[in-house]
């Protein structure tokens, strides 16, 4: 199950990188408003996945975790919404600090699913949620850097 997890992270975090640099060669191509745009869907889907996964990887969830992958969400945010003006940096900061809490949040309930009384019979699945909430948030990556990427071309 480590494996797996390690291995959706790790295509999250390549995922983000390719689309990254696209982004960077392609960067002459489109204008302030539809960079913002870019800005906040990519940073807030991208800081989710990567926050849903990380909570699921460690096993005690601690303060120290929660702040790294906040920091990490809105570093995202930065490098994406700094390809165009400051108000695209703003944009995708807020939207990566946005998409990694409620990563953190959604990992924290599916971890510990008597945080919000689901009834007894949920924790027989926590291994099955967690792989498919893992999968979920890796094909959401993917295809929002998809339709981004098919949005330059049009």
């Amino acid at each position: 199950m480590t494996i797996f997890l390690v291995s959706m992270l790790i295509i999250n975090i390549l995922t983000s990188f390719i689309i990254y640099k696209i982004l960077t060669i392609k960067k002459k191509v489109f204008n302030d408003r539809f960079g913002m745009i870019m800005a906040m869907s990519l940073s807030g889907v991208i800081g989710l996945s990567i926050a849903i996964n990380i909570q699921f990887l460690i096993p005690k969830p601690s303060v120290i975790m929660l702040i790294f992958t906040v920091l990490a969400g809105g570093l995202i945010g930065v490098q994406i919404g700094s390809l165009v003006k400051f108000q695209s940096l703003l944009a995708g900061y807020s939207h990566g600090v946005i998409g990694s809490l409620m990563g953190n949040m959604l990992g924290a309930v599916v971890k510990d699913p008597a945080l919000c009384s689901l009834p007894v019979y949920y924790l027989n699945t926590i291994a099955q949620n967690m792989i498919i909430f893992s999968l979920f948030s890796t094909m959401l990556v993917i295809i929002t850097s998809c339709l981004v990427h098919y949005s330059l071309r049009v």
